[in-house]
């Protein structure tokens, strides 16, 4: 039982990471709209390994977890953590934002060509 539970958590961390390329080519494009149907493809396939629920409650311990799934969780919990202003709702976007920023390659590779 734990092989499958594991070949799952490997199928999502490569899912996470070409998730990352793809979003990061769509933010270049400025597709705003293909990113969070994107993004939230993505949370539909993590909320699906239990690793968070409907809400965007993270139920694990993000450490736990490979590179990519580690950083995706962190940034839902620190998107989930800021106040909101104006009792905006946490969007896609917002956790979006969050992630890329914490993403090392991103700020490493991508950025500095934006520029």
């Amino acid at each position: 039982m734990t092989q499958p539970l594991n070949e799952l958590l490997q199928e999502l961390e490569v899912e996470i990471e070409h998730t990352l390329y793809e979003l990061i080519d769509l933010e270049l494009e400025e597709n705003y709209a293909a990113m969070n149907t994107r993004f939230a493809q993505l949370l539909t396939k993590v909320q699906a390994a239990q690793l968070i629920d409907y809400k965007l409650d993270v139920l694990v311990e993000p450490e736990a977890f490979a590179t990519e799934t580690c950083i995706l969780l962190q940034s839902l919990l620190e998107a989930k953590a800021r106040p909101n202003k104006r009792h905006r709702l946490l969007t896609h976007r917002m956790i979006l934002k969050i992630w890329l920023r914490k993403n090392q390659r991103f700020t490493k590779e991508f950025l500095p060509q934006m520029f």
